[in-house]
């Protein structure tokens, strides 16, 4: 007859482990092959709505205001700072894996090579009240950030082509800490 050892009175792991191997025998495991698919996703639309003071802007005639009440198209102004808010954008598409972007403000076009030197050049701009970032990878992302847009549309519209869903995530997790407001996919 077989004597095997006492189970061990104290759980350190060491004498778990000797205690298994010495009653069950040696047992190593099987690694599993899993395929890992890189899922991507396309044509990619977020609108974020920013949680800040908004004012309506007033028409110049009745006549103007009437019209842009019936059709939709009243002029809000939201209270926040663009410059930071293009930064946060740049350094979240840094993040997903976008290296190269072209920014225009105010229809001006600021062409980098690098997100990074894109970040740097805009220190040097004031007085802005839209941006237009495109953004170059395996697809290419259009964000638009606007203070002053129609009611029906949102201060920050992101339209992606191509991207990987785990690059997305990241994307999202970014801006998600840093600009408070809604989302809407």
């Amino acid at each position: 007859m077989r004597r095997y050892p006492e189970p061990p009175w104290t759980y350190s792991p060491k004498e778990v482990n000797e205690w298994l191997n010495a009653v069950y025998g040696m047992h190593k495991c099987r690694k599993s092959k899993v395929e890992k698919e890189k899922k991507w996703l396309k044509n990619v639309e977020i609108d974020v709505d920013l949680d800040v003071e908004k004012e309506i802007k007033e028409p110049a005639n009745l006549i103007v205001k009437i019209l842009y009440e019936l059709t939709g198209r009243e002029k809000i102004e939201e209270h926040f700072e663009l410059l930071p808010t293009i930064e946060i954008v740049l350094r979240a598409l840094f993040k997903a894996g976008y290296k190269k972007a072209g920014i225009k403000i105010d229809g001006k076009e600021i062409k980098a090579e690098k997100i990074k030197n894109a970040i740097k050049d805009l220190a040097k701009i004031k007085g802005i009240k839209e941006a237009k970032i495109i953004a170059i990878n395996d697809g290419k992302a259009i964000i638009k950030i606007s203070r002053i847009h129609p009611k029906k549309r949102h201060s920050l519209e992101i339209r992606i082509d191509k991207i990987k869903e785990k690059n997305l995530q990241k994307f999202l997790i970014y801006i998600r800490k840093r600009l408070k407001g809604k989302y809407f996919a």
